[in-house]
């Protein structure tokens, strides 16, 4: 390899590296200058938002949202590190803070709608004669609540309950408005 080839690609390969590099490089600058935000002002800017913890880069959750759920005395101990938080779930809608416990669990994710029933439910009704007639969740499939509960109606599956759902699929019961006092 020549002498100008040789410098070339290692002009290439440190920039490539460099290139590479720089997301993490800044990434701590970034994280240390940015303030926690107002969810209730993020709110009112943003009006409706499905999903907006990672873009609004809220670290901490207010105490006004967390006393929603829990005592001052559970919010003492969740920030000093006595008890572990398992989280609350937040989104916007039309300008208002709603909020969710449980956000490590499906709950707090916008159920499945489909209608249509799995094969997995249909062979459980084929084959589970004499069971109850409600199909379980280890059949019915885990990953996120569904909008319905199924059944057998003999071999068939059928959906026996809707669950409520507002104006963005989530399910209507599990969140509350919550503002600041």
């Amino acid at each position: 390899m020549t002498r100008s080839k040789t410098a070339a690609t290692m002009c290439m390969v440190v920039a490539f590296v460099a290139a590479l590099a720089l997301p993490w490089a800044t990434a701590p600058v970034a994280a240390q200058t940015s303030q926690p935000i107002d969810p209730a002002a993020f709110c009112r800017t943003v009006g409706t938002d499905d999903a907006p913890a990672p873009a609004a880069g809220l670290r901490d959750l207010p105490d006004w949202m967390m006393a929603a759920y829990f005592t001052p005395r559970d919010i003492a101990d969740f920030r000093s590190g006595r008890r572990p938080f398992y989280g609350i779930d937040w989104r916007c809608v039309q300008g208002d803070v709603l909020i969710c416990q449980n956000a490590q669990t499906p709950s707090c994710m916008k159920p499945d709608t489909v209608r249509t029933p799995s094969p997995e439910m249909e062979e459980f009704c084929r084959t589970a004669q004499g069971s109850p007639p409600v199909i379980p969740r280890v059949v019915t499939g885990t990953a996120r609540m569904l909008a319905y509960d199924w059944i057998c109606r003999g071999q068939e599956p059928a959906i026996a309950k809707e669950t409520p759902l507002d104006a963005q699929g989530f399910v209507a019961a599990d969140w509350k408005r919550v503002a600041p006092k």
